[in-house]
């Protein structure tokens, strides 16, 4: 028997809740998609954790304070990095990695030295803190730049930057 009523009901139904799983698998793949492929050379990243087991960062603009280094190469061991490279070996968002990292500081940060390990973002009053950036030069790898006040530098070579540095 024909019930006109019932097959209306399903499809009001049935129709939004499909199409609703429809696009929600569409965007996690393809914001899966999206982190794995931006984990590439030239990108920057937010340093969240340092430490040597369990490294973690997270993508970011360039532009921000907040990160601290600019991928300069993706590798698959971290002996394949320059020696003037901070080795990155962790996480990236949902992405296991090694990243061969460059700085990106911003001026007037401090930072905790970890040797070939990412520099840690830390408060300038904090004991761990070994160094702040004080001037920070785009466009110029020139240690004469730095100001009376700058005791060491480090460079970026691409994009090319000079980073003035002095005990916090």
């Amino acid at each position: 028997m024909f019930f006109p009523g019932k097959r209306l009901l399903a499809r009001l139904v049935f129709a939004p809740v499909a199409t609703v799983a429809l696009v929600g698998a569409v965007v996690a793949c393809s914001s899966g998609e999206e982190s794995a492929a931006s984990v590439s050379a030239g990108s920057c990243v937010e340093i969240t954790d340092n430490s040597a087991d369990a490294m973690t960062a997270s993508l970011g603009d360039c532009g921000s304070a907040a990160t601290d280094y600019r991928i300069a190469q993706v590798v698959s061991a971290p002996a394949d990095c320059a020696v003037d490279t901070a080795i990155f070996t962790g996480t990236v968002g949902d992405t296991e990695t090694t990243l061969c990292l460059t700085p990106n500081f911003a001026e007037g940060k401090c930072y905790a030295d970890a040797g070939t390990r990412p520099a840690e973002s830390v408060e300038c009053s904090a004991p761990e803190a070994t160094f702040k950036v004080v001037q920070r030069i785009d466009g110029a790898t020139d240690e004469l730049q730095c100001g009376a006040g700058a005791t060491q530098f480090r460079f970026a070579k691409d994009p090319e930057a000079t980073f003035c540095l002095a005990k916090p």
